[in-house]
Formats: C-alpha cells, sequence, structure tokens
C-alpha cells in the first residue's frame, strides 16, 4: 500500500495554519498565568525559549518532508524509516495521544470560560464540547478542503487580534514588574539561586510545551499540500515565525502590564486587554480565545486521523486505516479519533488519564525524532534527495532539544509530583511490550 490515497489539494498555508492556530489557542489563556506562578515574570522567557526550541523540530520535519513528501503522520514518519518499527510505534502513538486528545481538551476548557466552572454547569460543558468535536468532525469527512478553509478563518481571527492588542499594550508595560525576573511560588525552590532558576525553567518548560510544542503539526498532512518541495518549507518558517511574534508580544506585555496579578487574577488576559483598550481589548481577547480554541478540534481530528493511516500504510495498525473516502479522507481514522474525544468530554476518568499521559510519550517522540535526524543527516542518499537541506548544527539543535525535554520531565516530578510523569512511562513501556509481542508473533509466522 502506499500514500496515493490523500490526495494533493491544500496550498502550504493551510499546513502553516494548522501550527499558528493552535499554537496558544487556550495556553495563553490557561498555561501563561501558570507558568507566572511557577517562575513569575520569567515566565515570557520560558515561553520564548520553548517556542524556539520547538523551531527545531519545524526545520528538521522540513527537511525530513521533502526527502519523502509523499509520507504523513509528523514525527511517526521520519522516525519509522530511520529507526525502524518499534521506534516509529512510539513516536506514532506519542504523536496520537498528544494531539488525538487536543480537540476534547480544548473544546472543554473553552466551555470552562464561557459557562463557568460552577458544577451545575458541567452537563453545559460537556454538551457544548460533544457540538464543537461533532461540528468538526463533519467538516474533516467531507475533506481537507472544507477543514483547511476553516482552519485558515480562524487562524486569522485568532492572530489579529492577539497582535493587535499586544501593539496597543507597549505603552502600558511597567518595567518593575519584571523585577526581580525570577519569582518563585514553588515552595522550597530558591528562586535565587543558580539551581533554583534551572528548575522553575524547566517545570514551567513541560507547561508551556502544551502550546509551544505544536509546531510539528504542519508535518501532518504533507501528501495533502500541493507543490511540497516549495511549500512544506515555507510553511515551516511562517509557522515559526508568525507564532513567534504573537507568543513573544502577548508574554511580555501582559506581564509588564499585570505584573504579578498575572499569577492570582482568575482570567488575567481579560483584564489585560481591558486595562489597555477597554471593553474593545476584552472583546478582542475573547475573539481570539474562541476562535483558537476552535482550530484544535479541528487540527485533532485532522492530524491524528493521518498518523493512523500513515502507520497503516507502513504496516503498523490494520489496513482499513488506510482506507480514505472520495474526498480523500482517511475516515476510520477519523472516525476512531472522533469516538475518542466523545469517551473522554463524557467520561471523566479517561479524560483525567489521557490527559495525565499526554507529556511523557510526546517527549519521548521528540527525542526519537532527534535521534532519527542524526542518522538522517549522516545517510548520503537520503540527505541528497532532500530539497530543503538542515545543516548539521540544526539536526544536532533538535537532538538537544529533544535530550532537554527529560529534564522538563525530572524537574516537573521533582517540584509537583511524578503521578502524571509515571504514568506517561506506563503508557510508553506498554507500546513497547504490545509491540514486542507483536514482532515475536510476526515472526513466529514467518
Amino acid at each position: 500500500m502506499t500514500s496515493q490515497g490523500l490526495k494533493r489539494q491544500v496550498k502550504w498555508y493551510v499546513s502553516a495554519a494548522l501550527v499558528i492556530g493552535t499554537l496558544g489557542a487556550t495556553g495563553l489563556f490557561g498555561n501563561l498565568p501558570v507558568t507566572y506562578s511557577m517562575a513569575g515574570p520569567a515566565a515570557a522567557l520560558v515561553w520564548i525559549v520553548t517556542l524556539l526550541f520547538g523551531a527545531f523540530a519545524a526545520v528538521v520535519l522540513a527537511y525530513n518532508f521533502t526527502i519523502w513528501p509523499d509520507k504523513a503522520g509528523a514525527e511517526y514518519a521520519p522516525v519509522r524509516i530511520a529507526l525502524g518499527k518499534i521506534p516509529g510505534a512510539i513516536a506514532g502513538w506519542g504523536f496520537y495521544i498528544n494531539w488525538g486528545t487536543a480537540g476534547a481538551i480544548a473544546s472543554l476548557i473553552l466551555g470552562r470560560y464561557i459557562f463557568g466552572t460552577d458544577p451545575s454547569t458541567f452537563l453545559h460543558r460537556q454538551l457544548f464540547a460533544f457540538a464543537l468535536v461533532t461540528i468538526f468532525f463533519v467538516f474533516n469527512y467531507f475533506g481537507i478542503k472544507i477543514a483547511g478553509i476553516t482552519q485558515t478563518i480562524l487562524t486569522i481571527l485568532k492572530v489579529v487580534p492577539l497582535i493587535l492588542v499586544g501593539l496597543v499594550a507597549i505603552p502600558f508595560v511597567n518595567l518593575s514588574n519584571f523585577h526581580p525576573f525570577w519569582v518563585s511560588g514553588v515552595p522550597g525552590v530558591q528562586a535565587n539561586t543558580m539551581e533554583g532558576m534551572l528548575m522553575l525553567f524547566l517545570s514551567a518548560a513541560l507547561i508551556a510545551t502544551w502550546s509551544t510544542y505544536s509546531t510539528d503539526i504542519f508535518a501532518s498532512i504533507v501528501p495533502e499540500i500541493e507543490d511540497p518541495e516549495k511549500g512544506i518549507p515555507r510553511a515551516a518558517w511562517f509557522s515559526v515565525v508568525v507564532s513567534l511574534a504573537f507568543v513573544s508580544l502577548i508574554t511580555i506585555t501582559a506581564i509588564g502590564v499585570l505584573g504579578s496579578q498575572m499569577g492570582t487574577l482568575s482570567k488575567p488576559l481579560f483584564q489585560y486587554g481591558q486595562i489597555v483598550l477597554g471593553n474593545a481589548g476584552e472583546i478582542l481577547l475573547w475573539i481570539a480565545l474562541v476562535c483558537g480554541a476552535l482550530t484544535v478540534p479541528n487540527v485533532a481530528l485532522m492530524s491524528a486521523s493521518r498518523v493512523t493511516y500513515q502507520m497503516a500504510v507502513e504496516g503498523d495498525m490494520p489496513k482499513i486505516f488506510a482506507k480514505t473516502n472520495k474526498y480523500g479522507v482517511p475516515y476510520w481514522g477519523l472516525i476512531l479519533i472522533y469516538l475518542i474525544n466523545v469517551i473522554m468530554i463524557f467520561y471523566t476518568a479517561a479524560y483525567a488519564v489521557l490527559v495525565a499521559i499526554v507529556q511523557v510519550p510526546w517527549i519521548v517522540c521528540w527525542f526519537l525524532l532527534g535521534v532519527a535526524n542524526l542518522k538522517i543527516r549522516a545517510t548520503k542518499e537520503w540527505h541528497e534527495k532532500a530539497i530543503f537541506k538542515a545543516p548539521w548544527w540544526v539536526v544536532i539543535g533538535a537532538f538537544i532539544v529533544g535530550l532537554i525535554g527529560f529534564g522538563y520531565c525530572y524537574a516537573y516530578g521533582v517540584l509537583w509530583g511524578w503521578h502524571d510523569i509515571i504514568l506517561g512511562i506506563v503508557f510508553v513501556l506498554l507500546i513497547l511490550v504490545i509491540m514486542a509481542v507483536d514482532s515475536l508473533v510476526s515472526r513466529n509466522k514467518k
């Protein structure tokens, strides 16, 4: 089987919109205050640095997919080709568990903003999230053109208000709000020591990566991008540059305007918008939040169905997941991820477990991408095929970023507890066991 079931029918900017629309979609509103409570004003540095780290993945994936432009599935494809079936499966499922669950997570978070957190509104939030996921399931079923146009429009409606409010906020910035730069909100951590600052950075970075490490998502739909030789590098660079612009602007100006209130207010970014532009500022940020959050279930369904498609093409999943409908959509993978999101929305235990295990498989996925690119760059046959050639320092940088990710998990475990980290490790080990058993069964059959 080949990737011929997917059709080249969208421009490169649709691929870029997957990143720009979802990056910080709910994270800036929900996770920026959390990272501030961990690291103080240095939270702005955490977000900017982790986004720069995310740029390494975008660049190496652009490199990989100009070698193999007929592959889908972001990290899965290069890891599977360079390192083999078992590492490929870990990368594929790491990508899947992170992105596939994002639709339910973002929809429920948006529901909390709209309906509040009172227990009496819980069913309203669930029904609201279910409606969103169902709408985007329908959009995706009828082809990537519809889903792609929707994504592009929502992305523009998200980014323009953020940049507008951020630019207007610059004169309101109070530089004294950045002193002291490191402020520990974590018991027992001294923010005035090098070790303390490092631990605060690493633990806050794990939270920030939920948003800033979404730079990989553009590569999930590569076989559907027109003119991939030019389009793939454009999508990668455009994603990083635009995202870096609005993330830097919002994190710096919001902290500069609000100061310590960033970690204490219930909805700090809306108060920030109110300060700099009055009611218009708050309305603009509501538009950015709603449009950004709406992009997430769209991308979650789109990207997760493509990785299961590619895994089926490579023989790592049942062949049924490689089937596409007349619109070029791998519909069985789409149905599966839709059902997973619905279960998460209505079954609290499944939601809690899946959210808890996300980070470790995701970090392992990034590490494997770094290792795979060391081999890809060193293999002359592969490197010479690349239209966009990554230099050695970028490839080594991607590997180092993958290593640093384990530091995020360690610091988070030390400061906040090991429960989520242990669950994530168990998930990765479970994949290893399943793949090992599958390999043994295959060998015995042969």
